[in-house]
């Protein structure tokens, strides 16, 4: 493993069939033109058959004492030095609690680590995961660099409803008081036509 190749943990849901979380993530870092590609490490909150957009799904879901396990073996072996830490799905909120405290120590060790958080929590009104989730992802976006969430999750977040592109502006330094210096909502149902996706973009200069 070449010391010149940035390292990426990306810690997301694994799905069987279909391409969400890790699986989608991996290759395309891998041969990223940018750069001579990423070293790209994974852990997987969950294990599913496939993505619970379907009817039905089965698999495994990670807690707090599996991935106490895979990061304590990558301690031991002197492999936790990354350049980048990516989060997504995670549906255990023990699993969530413990990545925040690992993300953390990464952090500790190596200042330069840029930390990418995508608050997987619910879309179009509604949560797809515990919504316990939601106090330990106000405290592990304080650990990020960049957020991005779509409209609901930053409304979530936030604790404030986007109705306007005022609403927007006023969400995104809430969300920024909240730690992370850049915010991405990635979608919102502010756009007048169906044909077009509206996303918004913050970063903090100096101190709000």
């Amino acid at each position: 493993m070449a010391d010149d190749i940035p390292r990426v943990l990306s810690v997301q849901s694994h799905v069987v069939s279909g391409y969400v979380g890790n699986k989608c993530v991996t290759f395309p870092l891998q041969v990223s033109q940018s750069v001579n590609g990423f070293e790209v490490d994974t852990i997987n909150s969950v294990q599913f058959s496939n993505h619970t957009g379907y009817p039905q799904w089965k698999g495994q879901v990670l807690k707090s004492t599996e991935l106490e396990d895979l990061y304590v073996g990558l301690k031991l072996n002197r492999l936790t030095k990354y350049s980048f830490v990516l989060t997504g799905y995670v549906a255990d909120e023990s699993f969530l609690s413990k990545l925040a405290d690992e993300i953390h120590e990464l952090h500790s060790e190596n200042s330069n680590m840029y930390y990418i958080c995508d608050p997987v929590m619910g879309d179009d009104g509604h949560f797809y995961v515990a919504d316990s989730l939601l106090p330990v992802y106000r405290n592990i976006i304080s650990l990020a660099d960049v957020i991005t969430p779509n409209q609901f999750e930053a409304e979530a977040l936030a604790c404030m409803k986007i109705k306007t592109e005022e609403d927007v502006i006023s969400v995104l330094s809430a969300l920024h008081r909240l730690g992370p210096k850049m915010v991405v909502i990635t979608s919102t149902n502010l756009a007048h036509s169906e044909d077009v996706l509206y996303g918004y973009g913050g970063e903090m200069i100096g101190n709000l």
